[in-house]
């Protein structure tokens, strides 16, 4: 708003947005480096310390006579990158503070605050801005973000685990990024799901069709917008707030793929549906498999992960969904503009629904994966739940 207020371009509202999901992709790749080389809790502790000072940053220059385009955007760069770090440290950390059949539940939990965050975050900016202005706002944001900040110092250490062949002094080739990757390429979990999420994170609901699709298709208006935007996060809230039964599902791995599946069969009614109320039913619909894909995806990558590599396996989880959101948008709009947005929607959608067949059927770790029961030996390795039914090699 602030950009806008003081540009009246789209094009630089563009560049800060696009200027936040770079920082945050870099800032995601260097943190899951950083979170498998350091104690995880203190590095938590000096992004959102950075956050703060980027918000600060923000507050000064919002409080001068002439505000500045230049300080915007390198608060927002900043900003990012702590975000990133701070996101990616913080996931690898979870599974240090909980068991691991407890880890459907922390994604639950997770996912729920995002939503809601989402959800609820816009409104109340929008209102402490009419209320305040940009200047108050951004300070409020510093001091409670510092705040959050000092409350991180109440937890325990979170060193990462090291990996047996590191005894040797064969370090540096385990904490390679790249050693992380190969793990992926290996592995009949992880592997399968950074290939599905790949593709289901550029290939998401096409949310910049809304406005389009509105105007055309539903003769709406704003309200209507708004119930669009709205109807991922109501079936969102309502996976997330009553995802008990994920932690007893018997074959989590089958249903994240049917979960994946439905999603896209999701996107595609959507493209067809010329009704508004049916297009809300959908993306709810949408929303809920995404959330129920999203909780799975979290528990088995951390419960298939090696803690010394959980933080670069999460960066690279990570990094997906904002490069996807990048890559997606600029897909979506191509397509839309070469046939029609519902058009483009459809395509999405069968890619996905496609994608998650695929997988299924190439991937048959993926398929058999379970995470421990309720209750389970917290010192089973990872894998071990699943090791009756899984090929002697893994494989991708």
């Amino acid at each position: 708003a602030q950009v806008w207020g003081m540009s009246r371009s789209t094009f630089q509202v563009a560049v800060v947005s696009m200027i936040m999901s770079v920082s945050v992709l870099i800032g995601s790749l260097w943190g899951g480096v950083m979170a498998d080389r350091t104690d995880r809790r203190t590095l938590i502790l000096w992004a959102r310390g950075a956050a703060a000072l980027a918000f600060a940053g923000l507050a000064v220059n919002a409080y001068l006579p002439e505000p500045t385009l230049w300080a915007i955007q390198l608060c927002v760069a900043w900003d990012g990158l702590a975000t990133g770090v701070s996101v990616t440290a913080l996931m690898a950390a979870a599974p240090g503070l909980v068991r691991d059949d407890q880890l459907p539940a922390a994604g639950a939990l997770m996912s729920l605050t995002g939503e809601i965050g989402s959800i609820s975050a816009p409104f109340l900016g929008g209102v402490l801005l009419a209320a305040w202005g940009p200047a108050p706002v951004f300070a409020f944001t510093a001091v409670t973000t510092a705040l959050t900040t000092l409350l991180i110092t109440r937890v325990r250490p979170l060193p990462p685990g090291v990996a047996e062949d590191e005894e040797d002094g064969d370090g540096k080739r385990f904490r390679s990024p790249l050693a992380a990757f190969r793990f992926a390429l290996r592995d009949r979990v992880v592997g399968g799901l950074v290939l599905l999420g790949g593709v289901t994170a550029v290939f998401n609901v096409p949310v910049v069709l809304f406005p389009e699709m509105v105007d055309r298709r539903f003769d709406g208006g704003e309200v209507m917008l708004g119930l669009l935007y709205t109807a991922p996060a109501v079936g969102a809230v309502l996976v997330s707030a009553t995802s008990g039964w994920l932690g007893r599902a018997a074959r989590p791995g089958r249903l994240l793929l049917a979960a994946a599946f439905t999603g896209g069969l999701a996107t595609l009614g959507f493209g067809l549906s010329g009704d508004p109320v049916l297009a809300f039913a959908l993306l709810a619909v949408g929303g809920a498999a995404g959330t129920v894909y999203e909780i799975l995806e979290y528990a088995l990558v951390q419960h298939h992960t090696p803690d010394h590599m959980r933080g670069r396996i999460v960066s690279v989880i990570t990094a997906q969904g904002t490069s996807g959101d990048i890559v997606g948008d600029a897909e979506v709009a191509a397509i839309a503009r070469w046939f029609s947005p519902a058009g483009a929607a459809i395509l999405n959608g069968a890619i996905c629904a496609a994608a998650a067949v695929a997988v299924a059927v190439a991937v048959p770790g993926l398929r058999k994966a379970t995470l421990p029961a309720p209750g389970a030996d917290d010192d089973a390795p990872p894998g071990a739940a699943d090791a009756a039914d899984a090929p002697a090699a893994p494989r991708v």
